[in-house]
């Protein structure tokens, strides 16, 4: 993390030089390997299920680990392109839960309107929506769906296209109902059981460079906020935070922030108030062409802006774990 009396980095970064030198990675990349179907093996209730949404999902690994220049392998700072990234936003939150061993997941009445906010904030940055299309907001995924749209994102978007400006990075965001590394997601139609999870680390291991080449040495930036179900005990103000262990991914280049308590004020999620206070903040910075500023001092802003706003001490602040090997320079 750089100091405050650190001389800024500009925005932009120098092209990489066309001529490619010897990749320092092995044939897999120089990561562990890991399970690409995208899904627990240890849940029956999910094998031989067909995915409704995404289908006909291809990985076409188009740059090769060789391709990737030693000037880039060796910098202190991750590439900028003028592209900042792809960005998705997961709300399971909205409208359409289903009634499941009669008890209902709530719906979060801000929930619309923090898409709307995060979504215009990402986009002011210079995130991109999946695909080009006109919104980044995936709202009530079910287990199936979920899994779909990560690995469409993780394996079949090309991130460094040979002799184009490629991405800088990818934001994968999610708000949902869960605990510290579970992620709860709708039944699928006609299921009797519960509304299932997914398990953070197997959306991530889906973003592992053996699985899509274009993603080595790209950061992989994570935004999860995980509440607990409505519950008197959840939803009572300042209500008793039990201390959960924390999955750190195991990938180089990989940022996670997560948020895993009760962090509501009224209407107000002040989690995700703080995140698009910060957003933009940044935008308005870049506009009027100021120094940029590393993710590491980002993170902080929000974390402060957060416990300025938190209105019960008794929260938590907001938890980041990362593999970054360089500074990242996004905004």
């Amino acid at each position: 993390m750089m100091s405050d009396n650190q001389k800024e980095p500009q925005r932009g970064g120098s092209e990489v030089d066309s001529k490619v030198g010897d990749s320092q990675m092995d044939g897999k990349g120089g990561y562990d390997q890991a399970d690409a179907a995208g899904y627990p093996p240890e849940d029956p209730s999910y094998q031989g299920r067909q995915q409704p949404a995404f289908k006909d999902l291809k990985i076409q690994v188009i740059t090769d680990i060789a391709d990737i220049r030693e000037e880039e392998f060796n910098s202190q700072t991750y590439k900028t392109c003028k592209n900042v990234g792809k960005a998705v936003i997961v709300s399971n939150f909205m409208d359409g839960y289903v009634k499941r061993n009669n008890r209902d997941l709530a719906i979060r009445s801000y929930a619309t309107g923090d898409c709307q906010k995060l979504e215009g904030a990402l986009k002011r940055i210079g995130f991109q929506p999946l695909d080009n299309q006109d919104s980044m907001v995936h709202k009530n995924l079910t287990k199936s769906q979920f899994i779909a749209l990560y690995n469409k994102v993780a394996k079949e978007i090309n991130y460094r296209p040979k002799g184009q400006e490629g991405y800088t990075s990818v934001l994968f965001f999610v708000m949902s109902y869960g605990r510290s590394g579970l992620i709860r997601c709708h039944a699928e139609p006609g299921d009797k059981g519960d509304h299932p999870f997914v398990e953070q680390k197997h959306l991530q291991e889906a973003f592992q460079p053996q699985n899509n080449h274009s993603l080595a040495l790209k950061p992989k930036l994570f935004i999860i906020q995980t509440i607990p179900e409505s519950t008197s005990e959840a939803d009572a103000a300042g209500a008793t935070e039990v201390t959960t262990t924390k999955r750190i991914p195991r990938e180089a280049d990989f940022l996670t922030y997560a948020c895993d308590h009760y962090c509501i004020k009224g209407e107000n999620n002040v989690f995700i108030d703080s995140v698009v206070h910060v957003l933009n903040n940044l935008a308005k910075e870049k506009e009027e062409s100021k120094p940029a500023m590393e993710i590491q001092k980002v993170l902080i802003r929000m974390n402060k802006q957060y416990k300025d706003t938190r209105k019960y001490q008794s929260w938590k602040l907001p938890c980041v774990t990362s593999s970054l090997t360089k500074q990242l320079i996004l905004f």
